[in-house]
């Protein structure tokens, strides 16, 4: 049921395109998804765009629960003329996407791990 919400987002976008915008064509587009609510998609436009993603459905304990486990990537052409592109799991864990362009948290900041050595009573929380 999720998917079909999100294909009809993606129709209801596109109707509410400004309609002086080029053409785009779409160069090659998929769909499958099976009895248990797994699915997996892939498109590919003429303007560089492209995605693919995979959702396998996890069952829960009981009726009606669980989660899903999502894989994929997309990739566009931006207004300053490179290709960017990301490669994402989305999961019980989050949203975790990867790019060479994305920035990347720091492991540390040194003040934090002076501070833990000072004052490890602030950090009581981290070994229950």
């Amino acid at each position: 049921m999720p998917v079909k919400i999100v294909l009809f987002a993606f129709v209801a976008v596109a109707a509410a395109a400004p309609q002086n915008q080029p053409l785009v064509k779409i160069l090659s587009q998929s769909f499958d998804q099976d009895d248990q609510g797994s699915y997996q998609y892939a498109y590919e436009l003429d303007n560089g765009q492209r995605a693919d993603e995979a959702g396998q459905s996890i069952p829960g304990p009981e009726p009606e629960t669980g989660s899903i486990d999502v894989q994929g990537s997309y990739a566009f052409l931006a207004d300053d003329g490179n290709t960017y592109s990301v490669s994402y799991r989305a999961n019980e864990g989050g949203y975790q996407p990867q790019a060479d362009f994305l920035p990347v948290a720091p492991s540390q900041i040194p003040e934090y791990a002076q501070l833990r050595q000072e004052h490890p009573e602030l950090f009581w929380a981290e070994t229950q």
